[in-house]
């Protein structure tokens, strides 16, 4: 009998895949060579990961070494600028500025561990230039007592930069030495150019870190240092992944698997859901959303990510997933012990509903919940897998970011594409660059032209004005 659960060595997680290849997959349009029966071939496997290994080691590529090098992870100058803030006691709330991976990270780390932070610090984290957004989060803010923090790998990311610009202005001059945070490149870009010059407190994200794997860099470790989580057990948990996957056989490794099993039923199953049944991951599942479209959306292949929360969403897209378009593979991620279960008192209501939930806690109930909702789709045939937390805190949490950046890297190796990249993304940069250029600095024939979208916008601007 197969193996089809395993715990990852001495890491906190657990990987079910029972429900996943125990599936037909139909045809790939992915050449997978495999054994019989579906098994992975290991040749294609050690080929893949010997592949990835140099870029690793070349410096190309640093998240996989982050929880081992401290020149990547700078862990120690995150916690260390953390403290230094924290002493000063004079910061409420921390304005965070980012957009996706600068974002993403630190956003899902700090709103799974919300009881777990030894620090009060409020984080508003904002990734959108909409305006709206923008003023109703000041609204609520001080100048004296928030630190503001620009996160931006390039130093040139146009949605960060312009509330970077109105965060100053809403600072004021006098603070910006004490009240500002760059996080950036540490050498180029404007951002980084700019933190020279002004002397600011900065942190640098190693060239070798992608936005999307950034988690692992001062753009996840500072903010779980502010908020007062524990950086150093977030990469123990990393590096515990790390090392199961350094000292055992591939083709064993649920990772790897799953890897093979996602790619196996590529053709008839593109879209993959990623379903926590803890309501502190919801966040999760849109940063995996990115990692997974960004980095696996190439070259004409690719898989849609969709995210949901359980039980939640057995009241939306259960019946989707069960009876609609066999498309779809779900990841659940199950967390198996809570600090407090919170137990349902007996009910005074002589009635089947109440009475069935004496002596039960809520715990239970969404652990019921989980089981049913596998149950149900894998008795239609969907495809179903499980990782298993052992409960929420960082270093779990280090174990889960680090197990799907792994899988994402895989994935997209054995996929023949550059999981690191983004061109899409950095075309539309292109043209946002090119559009604020234009309206800028109009060209003459604009400049006679009354209906033109820059003399629109100009006459519009002076109405305002008047």
């Amino acid at each position: 009998m197969s193996v089809t659960a395993s715990r990852l060595g001495s890491a906190p997680i657990t990987i079910d895949w029972t429900n996943f290849s125990s599936v037909p997959a139909g045809d790939s349009n992915i050449r997978m060579p495999s054994g019989g029966n579906g098994h992975v071939d290991a040749h294609a496997l050690n080929t893949a990961w010997s592949a990835l290994k140099q870029r690793f080691a070349s410096g190309e590529v640093g998240f996989y070494d982050s929880p081992i090098d401290p020149r990547i992870s700078a862990a120690q100058e995150c916690q260390e600028l953390a403290t230094k803030i924290l002493k000063t006691g004079q910061f409420t709330d921390c304005l965070f500025l980012g957009i996706g991976g600068s974002s993403l990270g630190p956003l899902s780390l700090l709103n799974a561990l919300p009881e777990k932070r030894a620090n009060d610090i409020r984080f508003h984290i904002c990734e959108s230039p909409d305006p709206l957004e923008w003023k109703s989060t000041l609204s609520e803010l001080q100048p004296s007592s928030t630190l503001v923090c620009a996160v931006t790998k390039s130093g040139t990311t146009f949605e960060t930069l312009s509330q970077l610009l109105l965060a100053m202005d809403w600072l004021g001059e006098a603070r910006l030495k004490t009240h500002l945070v760059a996080i950036t490149d540490p050498e180029k870009g404007d951002l980084r150019a700019f933190a020279k010059q002004r002397e600011l407190m900065s942190l640098p994200i190693a060239p070798s870190i992608g936005g999307r794997f950034s988690v692992f860099s001062p753009v996840g470790l500072f903010a779980a240092a502010l908020g007062g989580l524990s950086v150093t057990d977030f990469l123990q948990g990393a590096k515990q992944i790390r090392d199961h996957i350094e000292k055992g056989s591939l083709e064993k490794n649920p990772i790897f698997i799953l890897a093979h099993e996602l790619i196996r039923h590529g053709a008839r199953r593109p879209v993959h859901v990623c379903m926590p049944y803890s309501t502190r991951l919801r966040s999760f599942g849109l940063w995996f959303v990115q990692l997974w479209g960004e980095s696996l959306g190439k070259d004409g292949k690719g898989y849609t990510p969709l995210a949901a929360v359980g039980p939640t969403d057995q009241h939306s897209i259960l019946q989707l997933l069960r009876d609609g378009p066999d498309d779809k593979v779900t990841a659940f991620i199950t967390v198996d012990q809570a600090d407090d279960p919170v137990r349902i008192p007996n009910s005074p209501i002589n009635l089947p509903a109440f009475k069935i939930l004496e002596g039960r806690t809520l715990y239970d109930l969404m652990r019921y919940e989980y089981e049913a909702t596998s149950l149900v789709l894998t008795r239609q045939r969907r495809p179903n897998f499980s990782i298993k937390l052992d409960r929420l805190d960082a270093r779990n949490m280090g174990a889960l970011y680090f197990t799907f950046c792994v899988l994402t890297s895989v994935t997209g190796t054995l996929m023949g594409v550059n999981p690191y990249d983004q061109p899409g993304v950095e075309e539309g940069k292109v043209y946002i660059r090119k559009s604020l250029s234009a309206a800028t600095l109009a060209p003459e024939s604009e400049e006679e032209d009354e209906n033109s979208p820059v003399n629109r916008l100009r006459r519009h601007q002076s109405t305002e004005t008047e």
